[in-house]
């Protein structure tokens, strides 16, 4: 089968931590793993010091990447220059219409039989009014709205209408996907989308050789995060949380990794604790791939007390290790985690339930490990990305009847 990806992420040396660009990837590679030839339309924002508009490179064996750099007029700068949301928002209308204007030409060239694209910056919102030579697919996941609505610290007239432009897209999909049923539930909610619409085919991950003895053999517990630092996240509890545990259980390390806009948080952490205390938690913005790795297989336990999530992939990355792992009983989380069997639910926004989470693990070794293997044959089970792509190729078969 011959496949068109199109989304506003994708690996490259500017996108490091997008779950989207992930997705997509392995999407890609696990796609074109079973003898599929997989198109990846990458269509996002010029930078600075990039001067070719369009860049074509096959990264692999049956995937050939088009990256469509776009950029806003210099008139629209010049205008609006203290206006970054409309600026963002001439944007994004431009990748709309590089997508619309170029989508049909690539289903012709590389003889595609199906599209899949990302709701988030609605890049076939303009496509989809045309008539597109094959079908489309939008895969849902947190959409704007949801995160401007509670969890955005700013909001502006041009962000409500890139906002808006989401939702209609999706309501004017014939074909959607999203991972997790409940997700689907709180769009048909939050939008009147009939959750019937969607199909549900979970996120997926490549599941890491483990050691021997996965665990930490050290005297100090550690205690992972990964992800943004931010209020939808959760940040500002475990931030509370942290106190709570090293005054119970010291032999505790926290390691925080993800970008911290600003330092908004590591500052005011740093602010409101003593010196004994910071020397126990480490933040260590954005970092590689395989230093993430190394952390993931170096942890004791994963946290992530986020406030809202459509799925929550960070924690099948942690469990693809072996981790348990706490979280917060939220959107598409309970379809990963089960209580008191592969990790455990904290109160959301409540500090002293997440520390008394991480306690009750932090100090009981069988349980970490019992609850560790648990997690691991949980991806196993259900989230390999041989999983999402034989999903994938079943449902994009029902596209072609």
């Amino acid at each position: 089968m011959n496949i068109t990806l199109i989304t506003p992420y994708f690996p490259d040396e500017h996108t490091i931590d997008s779950g989207i660009a992930s997705h997509y990837q392995l999407l890609a590679q696990s796609l074109a793993a079973r003898g599929n030839n997989i198109v990846v339309m990458h269509v996002r924002g010029q930078y600075e010091n990039e001067h070719d508009a369009f860049s074509k490179h096959s990264p692999a064996p049956n995937i050939t990447v088009l990256t469509f750099k776009v950029r806003v007029p210099a008139l629209v700068h010049r205008l609006f220059k203290r206006r970054w949301a409309v600026i963002d928002l001439a944007l994004k209308l431009r990748c709309m219409l590089v997508t619309a204007g170029t989508l049909n030409k690539i289903l012709k060239q590389y003889n595609i039989d199906v599209v899949e694209t990302s709701s988030y910056f609605s890049l076939c919102y303009f496509a989809l009014r045309k008539r597109v030579k094959a079908p489309v697919t939008v895969r849902v996941s947190t959409t704007l709205s949801q995160m401007m609505t509670a969890h955005y610290p700013f909001k502006s007239r041009g962000m409500n209408l890139i906002a808006a432009l989401e939702i209609a897209l999706i309501k004017k999909s014939r074909h959607l996907i999203t991972h997790a049923r409940s997700h689907a539930q709180e769009l048909e909610r939050l939008y009147a989308i009939d959750s019937a619409h969607f199909t549900i085919i979970p996120h997926g991950v490549n599941l890491p050789g483990l050691q021997e003895e996965s665990y930490n053999n050290g005297a100090a517990i550690k205690i992972l995060y990964t992800g943004r630092l931010e209020y939808r996240k959760g940040t500002d509890v475990l931030m509370a949380a942290i106190p709570l545990v090293l005054q119970e259980c010291p032999d505790v390390l926290f390691e925080l990794i993800g970008n911290d806009p600003g330092n908004e948080y590591q500052t005011g952490f740093e602010q409101g604790n003593q010196n004994a205390l910071l020397k126990k938690v480490f933040f260590k913005g954005k970092i590689a791939n395989d230093a993430l790795a190394e952390a993931y297989q170096n942890c004791d336990i994963f946290v992530a007390p986020s406030r809202y999530e459509s799925f929550g992939i960070i924690f099948i990355e942690a469990m693809s290790y072996g981790k348990p792992v706490i979280g917060c009983p939220v959107g598409g989380v309970p379809d990963i985690i089960t209580e008191n069997y592969n990790g455990l639910f904290a109160d959301t926004g409540n500090a002293q339930s997440l520390a008394d989470k991480i306690l009750l693990l932090a100090t009981n070794k069988h349980l970490r490990k019992e609850m560790g293997l648990n997690a691991r044959k949980t991806v196993e089970d259900k989230f390999t990305a041989e999983q999402l792509a034989a999903n994938s190729l079943n449902y994009y078969q029902t596209l072609l009847k």
